[in-house]
């Protein structure tokens, strides 16, 4: 067997490069993929503490409300490191980049960065049959919802929804009558998450 020093014996430095490349690229490529996990395993245990609560919403909501919603959300809970943002649809159809969102979206409830979600029934329906969403009596007392028995949504007995025109700061847009408050079971900052929904049915 030719040891490698043999082998790059009399070759320029670019032909060596090109011959460790050619012959070591596959363990060279798992060792950078290897070092690139474990620094993303690390950075994420060492950040834990320091994620923001994510609340998305998906909503017909036009630019202006979005932005004031965000403003009222982020003044109200100065407390909390809320993290929010929106995805924008009419009647159903997703709008300019916001397919893309939607992926994102779709990553983000994966790796638990989403902790509550504000959308309409019909995309909700769509992720309550992969079982994205927790019942929300896993997080809170569902006691208190007693008096929002008809602004629930409930599937086979089990609330998971409310909707957001119970909810303080939601309560005053059209645009937010008749959209519904989830939680994902992958969200990582439910401690947060239910001081939030608490806060926003104490209106």
């Amino acid at each position: 067997m030719i040891k490698l020093r043999d082998a790059l014996q009399g070759m320029s430095m670019k032909e060596k490069i090109e011959y460790i490349w050619e012959y070591y690229k596959l363990p060279i490529l798992g060792v950078l993929l290897f070092c690139i996990f474990a620094f993303l395993l690390i950075d994420g245990i060492s950040s834990k503490g320091e994620e923001p609560v994510g609340l998305m919403v998906v909503s017909e909501a036009d630019l202006a409300t979005i932005e004031q919603l965000d403003q009222q959300i982020n003044q109200h809970f100065s407390d909390l490191d809320v993290f929010f943002e929106h995805i924008q649809h009419r009647g159903g159809l997703i709008e300019d980049n916001a397919l893309e969102l939607m992926e994102r979206l779709a990553t983000r409830i994966g790796v638990g960065q989403v902790d509550i979600l504000v959308t309409h029934v019909p995309f909700a329906e769509q992720l309550l049959s992969e079982d994205i969403f927790q019942p929300l009596g896993e997080m809170i007392d569902l006691e208190q919802l007693n008096s929002l028995a008809h602004e629930l949504y409930v599937v086979d007995g089990v609330v998971y929804g409310i909707r957001t025109s119970e909810l303080r700061i939601f309560s005053q847009y059209d645009v937010y009558q008749d959209t519904f408050l989830f939680v994902p079971a992958s969200g990582r900052k439910n401690d947060e998450a239910k001081i939030l929904i608490e806060d926003l049915l104490s209106r």
